[in-house]
């Protein structure tokens, strides 16, 4: 199906090679027309909102995530690298990200999600208003996985400081939203977007499953808090999420060729003058050379030395070499960084995991069907799929490809997390899972900033705080909860050289 988006993404056109670091998706360039409420149609709104998510989702923050869970690093000295050595603070353009929080909220973001749900709703089109509000679950559930509380209630109800919602009440929220928007789709009323959705061609049934997987991932984002319920709960919801093995269902970006509607990774890589400096992340890279992981070719760039006629991925497969290659165009530009590659925001993979994880913990805290056997099921559902999509003949020594897995306990339950670790690549999800499990096993980076562990969240921007008086000041931040989120972990047992 042709989706129209010469309108749609020209919001992405970032003009990154005059632009320093400070203009990377900068909201505003949301806020212009079409997007504009009062005068945008239903369809522009919507085509503007995705266009917006689309940068949110691939943008400076998940640039950050990939960092922070050492799937990506970075060299130069620039501010590429310094997110990554957690240099940063509640002014800067990392660890902040004003120009993401924007994004969420202004044009593209919330205002015009809720217009969008408005108009669907006058016209009795319930089939768009469950997508949007998908949509809504989508940009707040990983917005406050980013930031923690934040303004979601009154965000939007013209308030100057509106009131930052408590984590957990956000999350209950977007569980109510998320049943009302399978509801609306199980109705199925009115034609919906069309070719406008830009994920699914208005495939109300994709949707329902894609939103029974988010509400999957939120009920695993209070499970170290809330235990057995919580894991009941996601084992309920991932039963009825993405099942389709060949990723056909995976709740996805969109993106073509063209200069203004490319892959934001690919557009920082090879338009922002700071694509460079970005590295592959050598904890991910050797993990995956452990195994052969079939990946390796679509997230990252080989070395150029060879062994044996074997291309090797951050560091030679056998002789354990010290550099980490690097993910630049200089190099290549990995199928993940292609102009037109879809990123999975929500996927058949993170479904099979999430059943995986919640099996094996589920029994652990007396949850009640939880199975080790279901877990290591679903885990290698999960490797197979990697291997479907991934894995290619390799000369000589066959096709890399993962084995099946064998294992119960402590152990299964590694092996989840890190599979998921390596599925996520390039998702901010990744980082909720790491402060959840303290899996993958990585040690902090190097830094003259005073953590000792890797950073749980992020500061709220200044500009955000010089304007709503319920925005504690950094030092309050970094106090509470350890600078994680409610319900995260704060005893990953490494601690930065």
């Amino acid at each position: 199906m042709r989706r129209n988006t010469n309108v749609a993404l020209v919001s992405l056109g970032l003009l990154l090679g005059t632009a320093g670091c400070d203009s990377f998706l900068t909201g505003d360039k949301l806020s212009q027309n079409p997007n504009l409420p009062t005068v945008a149609s239903i369809q522009q709104l919507f085509i503007g909102v995705q266009a917006g998510q689309f940068a949110f989702q691939e943008g400076t923050v998940a640039m950050m995530m990939c960092e922070w869970v050492q799937a990506c690093s970075a060299g130069n000295g620039r501010f590429v690298q310094q997110a990554g050595q957690y240099v940063f603070g509640e002014g800067s353009n990392i660890g902040a990200n004003g120009g993401d929080w924007i994004s969420v909220y202004a044009g593209g973001g919330l205002v015009d999600i809720k217009q969008v749900e408005a108009d669907a709703q006058a016209t009795g089109d319930s089939s768009w208003l469950g997508i949007a509000k998908i949509w809504e679950a989508l940009t707040i559930g990983t917005a406050s996985a980013m930031w923690g509380d934040i303004p979601y209630s009154e965000a939007i109800a013209g308030k100057t400081s509106p009131v930052l919602d408590q984590r957990f009440t956000i999350l209950a929220s977007l569980q109510t939203l998320l049943d009302q928007a399978i509801a609306e789709l199980t109705n199925g009323s009115g034609s919906g977007p069309g070719d406008a959705d830009l994920v699914f061609g208005g495939d109300n049934a994709k949707w329902i499953k894609a939103a029974y997987t988010l509400k999957a991932r939120y009920y695993m984002a209070t499970a170290e808090a809330l235990g057995a319920p919580a894991y009941t709960a996601a084992l309920a919801a991932a039963a009825n999420g993405i099942s389709d093995p060949t990723g056909a269902g995976d709740f996805s970006s969109f993106h073509t060729t063209a200069t203004s509607e490319r892959n934001m990774w690919a557009q920082f890589q090879t338009s922002s003058g700071f694509g460079t400096d970005l590295e592959a992340g050598r904890a991910l890279v050797d993990f995956m050379n452990t195994q052969n992981d079939p990946r390796r070719a679509s997230y990252f760039c080989p070395n150029a030395d060879k062994t044996g006629g074997l291309p090797h991925y951050g560091g030679d497969d056998f002789n354990n070499a010290p550099a980490a290659g690097t993910v630049s165009l200089f190099v290549c530009q990995p199928a993940r960084f292609g102009d037109n590659a879809r990123i999975p925001y929500v996927s058949y993979a993170e479904n099979e995991l999430i059943l995986a994880e919640a099996n094996a913990t589920a029994k652990v805290n007396g949850g009640g069907g939880g199975d080790d056997a279901l877990a290591l099921t679903h885990l290698n559902n999960a490797r197979t799929f990697a291997n479907r999509t991934y894995a290619t003949p390799h000369p000589p020594a066959g096709s890399d490809s993962l084995p099946v897995l064998a294992g119960t306990g402590a152990p299964l339950f590694t092996a989840i997390m890190n599979e998921k670790w390596i599925a996520m690549f390039q998702n901010m999800e990744s980082m909720s899972d790491y402060r959840r499990t303290c899996i993958p096993d990585i040690t902090p980076s190097h830094n003259t900033q005073g953590f000792t562990k890797v950073p749980g969240r992020l500061f709220y921007p200044q500009n955000e705080r010089n304007v709503n008086t319920n925005i504690p000041d950094p030092s309050e931040q970094l106090a509470t909860n350890g600078f994680r989120n409610q319900g995260d972990l704060d005893n990953c047992t490494r601690t930065a050289p």
